[in-house]
């Protein structure tokens, strides 16, 4: 029998649309200077190549809200991925595909030994990367395998890559919500301040199941959970693209390499308030924007635009992708230089850093209590220390950690396995801003999306 126990969550929306800013920007491994690869950006207004959570404090808008296009006045956090091309059918080199949207899940998941972080949120300025720009195979295991995921939804079915890959013989995504790439943050932390040095120690995925599994001895503090679909409109670029050329800005034709950064801005206390103030019906909480403690800004998310300080043709670059980014299949890929503001090349060298084994900053994913991350070199090309997250100290702090294992109850979290792992199903949802002009239409788009879940759920093998 299906439970109807789920972990506390909220979710967010982009309004539609392709975003705003899309550039070579990444203001946690290339602070104040171009970055390697061209990104998607969404997120608070304050967006620029260097960042620090005061400096997102000014932000006047955001792109991320609920369904009905609100932006959400709480969240000044940034987000960005990388951008997606195919080749052209004309030959003429490649072309970008662009977004159509994001769905984001906050969710308070996890495991009985995990010490859940008191208040429960990120410090100020946390900043990770989710997945690894230099894989170019599937993960070892499960766990690792579940981080990443991609699924092409068209009129005639859908298909998902094996193992968190690209999926193949795509023609055309034609149903909403197109081109799908969705990915897990990891959520686990070791109480240290950011180190530009070696920008992924912090922070670690969990030990086996990516959102349930115990967190590691190395990063035992448990953070909150960021779940994120991003959507890419394949079928309005159809006609100018030949099947089955996916490559990621990076220069990944295989899709293993899916990644995602997040800088916190959120206003202190206001996803511990989210978190127990959503309302959570049967498939748990769909819109923050049902939420009594949800604040929006005065500007619409639609209308919020995010400046580009790199500009450069990041849409029909010709026949190679913005930077030096050649396409690499060996995994890991070899972690090249950095190309100056207006080059696409494929003839440049590999860094200082070598192969993404030891030069990346990509997160580890922890298969047992090791050490989080064994990147040891920071971006060569980098200006500058980026601005250190203010990591809690005191009991003055506005994150205090918690001193013994929190315990979690399934009634208000979840099912356990026999592992004792609280278990979340994820849920696929077909709405968007654009879907949900009203309060009326919103409320009958939800209808029809338990429906559609349930159709997830019985794809995946479970009992109704």
């Amino acid at each position: 029998m299906l439970s109807t126990a789920f972990a506390a969550q909220f979710v967010m929306y982009t309004p539609g649309g392709d975003d705003t800013a899309v550039e070579r920007a990444d203001p946690i491994l290339f602070p104040d200077t171009i970055s390697a690869h061209v990104h998607q950006i969404f997120g608070a207004s304050a967006f620029t190549s260097e960042l620090s959570y005061d400096a997102l404090q000014a932000s006047e808008c955001t792109t991320v809200g609920d369904a009905s296009g609100d932006g959400n006045g709480a969240d000044k956090s940034s987000y960005w991925h990388p951008a997606l091309y195919m080749e052209s059918a004309n030959g003429t080199g490649y072309v970008r595909v662009p977004t159509s949207g994001h769905k984001l899940y906050y969710r308070d998941v996890g495991n009985d030994a995990d010490k859940k972080a008191d208040p429960f949120e990120f410090p100020k300025g946390y900043r990770m990367v989710a997945g690894n720009p230099f894989q170019r195979a599937a993960g070892s295991d499960a766990g690792s395998q579940g981080i990443t995921q991609w699924m092409c939804h068209s009129s005639s079915g859908s298909s998902e890559g094996d193992k968190g890959g690209f999926p193949t013989d795509v023609s055309d995504c034609d149903a909403y919500p197109g081109f799908n790439g969705a990915i897990h943050y990891p959520h686990c932390w070791n109480g240290e301040d950011f180190d530009q040095s070696n920008p992924s120690a912090h922070y670690s995925y969990p030990e086996g199941d990516v959102q349930s599994g115990p967190c590691p001895s190395s990063h035992p503090i448990r953070l909150p959970h960021i779940f994120i679909e991003n959507q890419f409109d394949l079928h309005s670029v159809v006609d100018q693209v030949k099947p089955n050329t996916f490559v990621l800005a990076q220069g990944d034709s295989t899709g293993f390499g899916w990644h995602m950064d997040f800088f916190n801005g959120w206003d202190e206390g206001a996803i511990p308030e989210l978190m127990k103030s959503c309302p959570a019906p049967y498939y748990g909480n769909a819109d923050i924007g049902t939420c009594p403690t949800f604040k929006k800004f005065d500007t619409k998310a639609a209308d919020c635009k995010l400046k580009v300080t790199f500009d450069e043709n990041v849409d029909t670059p010709g026949n190679d992708l913005p930077g030096c980014n050649p396409v690499q299949t060996t995994n890991p890929a070899v972690k090249m230089a950095v190309a100056a503001l207006g080059e696409a090349t494929d003839k440049c060298s590999a860094s200082s850093g070598g192969s993404g084994s030891s030069g990346s900053s990509a997160p580890a994913y922890s298969a047992s209590s090791a050490p989080a991350s064994s990147a040891s070199s920071a971006p060569e090309s980098s200006a500058g220390s980026a601005p250190a997250y203010e990591a809690p100290s005191s009991s003055a702090s506005p994150t205090t950690l918690a001193t013994s294992p929190v315990a979690i109850t399934a009634t208000a979290y979840g099912d356990k396995n026999a592992n004792n792992n609280v278990v979340y199903e994820t849920q696929y949802v077909t709405v968007t801003a654009r879907d949900l002009p009203t309060p009326a239409a919103r409320a009958a788009a939800l209808e029809a999306r338990h429906g559609h879940a349930l159709k997830h759920l019985k794809g995946r093998g479970h009992r109704l």
